[in-house]
């Protein structure tokens, strides 16, 4: 993993000869490392093949959500984190609280969290203390962190998404090729990420995590909102009612449900044109809140054109 922490010496050599291996076992091991921590205790780890020597501080629960924030290179985004969402987390914080520590550094008044922005909110939500790690870290070592943990508990195709558009812009000059090579991932892959991440944020909150929306399903759904745009945000409007009123919808539900609109209803944009015949020259058409009249000047009488004329202009003085 690229530049990944150097936490365990015993799995050293498996990350070296395995760089594509799962981030899981260099966490699990770190966890067995820290996880004995007490208040105060003190652990070097290296980040980035330096050491950091990291203390372990403990955030009173009344004081988590005003003491410490999420660092903003951190991708996951922290609206979704909803109970929903944590509904891995939250049983063991209410019966024996937070059992791994947060990776932070301390920046004037607070700590800022690297590693560990699920494990926050979900000490907000439970009212429960919040442990971090913290250390004297630079930019790269955060970046490495959030990668860390990002991997052990993978951020969804539209949180990805927004990373990939930015790094696409800001590092790449909009080369999806370059940027592929250096995220080591196919460049369709990054296409339909960056794709979901244009959805609106309120299609994301439907479901009960955004990792549920996979990359291809939210480049389907991206592509019928930029041609029903309206009536998608309808349906969406309808699902977020039904999921406050106490309905469990799933994943495959809300999918199936927002692409079954388009099929189910016609699009408000091309509206049924109905047509009237008033004689010879004279139509009307009628489209939702227009109408277009048509007078034939060769079949019409002049004085016809003359009173509907009087009539407009007498509407308009009076109005």
């Amino acid at each position: 993993m690229k530049r990944a922490p150097l936490i365990p010496k015993a799995s050293r050599a498996a990350t070296e000869t395995s760089p594509s291996a799962p981030a899981a076992p260099m966490v699990d091991s770190l966890i067995a490392r820290v996880g004995t921590l007490t208040k105060g205790n003190t652990v070097v780890l290296p980040v980035c093949s330096r050491d950091v020597k990291f203390v372990l501080e403990t955030v009173p629960a009344d004081t988590v959500e005003s003491a410490t924030h999420v660092w903003a290179g951190n991708e996951r985004v922290q609206a979704f984190l909803t109970r929903d969402a944590l509904d891995d987390l939250i049983p063991s914080f209410l019966t024996v609280g937070q059992q791994t520590p947060a990776f932070g550094r301390r920046v004037k008044d607070h700590i800022e969290v690297a590693d560990g922005s699920r494990r926050r909110m979900t000490a907000i939500l439970t009212s429960s203390n919040y442990r971090v790690l913290v250390g004297d870290l630079d930019d790269e070592q955060m970046d490495a962190l959030c990668k860390l943990g990002n991997d052990y508990r993978p951020t969804s195709a539209y949180e990805r998404g927004r990373r990939y558009a930015i790094r696409l812009q800001n590092e790449f000059g909009n080369n999806i090729s370059a940027l592929a090579d250096a995220e080591n991932i196919s460049r369709k892959v990054i296409t339909r990420c960056i794709n979901t991440s244009k959805l609106p944020g309120e299609v994301i909150a439907l479901f009960p995590h955004p990792g549920e929306l996979s990359a291809r399903a939210g480049e389907q759904l991206n592509r019928l909102f930029a041609e029903h745009q309206t009536l998608l945000t309808e349906k969406v409007h309808e699902l977020a009612a039904r999921r406050k009123g106490g309905n469990l919808l799933e994943a495959d539900e809300i999918i199936t449900g927002l692409m079954e609109a388009v099929k189910q209803k016609p699009d408000p944009s091309r509206q049924k044109v109905v047509k009237r015949d008033f004689g010879p020259g004279m139509t009307a058409q009628y489209s939702g809140n227009r109408v277009v009249y048509n007078l034939d000047l060769t079949k019409v009488p002049h004085e016809l054109v003359q009173q509907l004329e009087e009539i407009m202009e007498k509407s308009h003085t009076k109005h």
